[in-house]
């Protein structure tokens, strides 16, 4: 009798397993992949702005003294002012924070200006001390003028070589001195000089110098000059000059002296 197995059956008897274990399973469906969602932007706030507040000024001179009636300026976009109270404050309400120019002005005293930076928060108090202006120079004394109750002087001409005919150097002086001429601005005087003359300085009057004979040395300042018959010099008020002779004559010279009325 013949007995008829599967083909499967078979299979698995030759080959010691059973064809199931031999029969790859189905692969599972693939999963799907899942991305996380992004986490949303922070919400940024706009901080607050800053609440105005009180500004006090106060303002004193150097020994601490309250300055009433100053005028106080703060400029800005808004400029704004006050008046100091007899205690010396100037108040500014509501002041909005941000930079301000403080002027304050006060009658006899000095101008002053400074920044000032007003921050939120707590009142701001400012101390100012003002400066007194200071004294004016005093005048300046006018110059002295020739009085005009002066007399005016006596009119003369003369001929100084016949003069010295008559009114020569003798003997042995040192110096001989002779007023030719007297105004109510200078005096005219001829010099006949044998020894050196002591030098000297006239504070409020000019001298001019005219050689007329002889030779000699005018100390001007601290420059010794040369002098010889017809040189001039000119001596301004103020300044040193002394007069020496050279040679064996004496050195004569007409000096005439500008300034205070002359004395006869």
């Amino acid at each position: 009798m013949h007995i008829r197995m599967p083909l499967s059956c078979l299979l698995s008897t030759l080959l010691g397993a059973p064809l199931a274990a031999q029969t790859p399973k189905p692969a599972a469906p693939a999963q799907p992949t899942t991305q996380a969602a992004p986490a949303p932007a922070p919400v940024r706030r706009r901080p607050a702005a800053a609440a105005p507040v009180t500004v006090t000024i106060t303002v004193s001179d150097k020994t601490g003294s309250p300055i009433g009636d100053a005028s106080v300026s703060m400029m800005s976009d808004q400029p704004r002012e006050a008046k100091t109270t007899a205690g010396g404050i100037a108040r500014f309400l509501t002041v909005k924070p941000g930079e301000y120019h403080l002027r304050l002005d006060r009658e006899g005293f000095v101008s002053l200006e400074r920044d000032l930076t007003v921050k939120g928060g707590p009142p701001v108090d400012v101390q100012i001390t003002l400066s007194p202006m200071p004294a004016p120079p005093a005048p300046k004394a006018p110059e002295p003028t020739p009085s005009t109750n002066a007399p005016a002087g006596d009119a003369k001409a003369l001929s100084v070589v016949d003069f010295l005919e008559g009114n020569h150097l003798s003997g042995r002086d040192p110096i001989k001195s002779d007023q030719l001429g007297c105004t109510a601005s200078a005096q005219t005087t001829l010099l006949q000089i044998r020894d050196d003359l002591q030098e000297k300085s006239v504070a409020d009057a000019d001298e001019v110098l005219y050689v007329v004979a002889g030779q000699g040395s005018l100390r001007l300042g601290n420059k010794d000059i040369p002098l010889e018959a017809g040189g001039l010099a000119v001596v301004p008020r103020g300044t040193v000059r002394g007069l020496s002779r050279k040679g064996k004559n004496p050195l004569i010279v007409l000096s005439v002296v500008s300034g205070p009325p002359c004395t006869k």
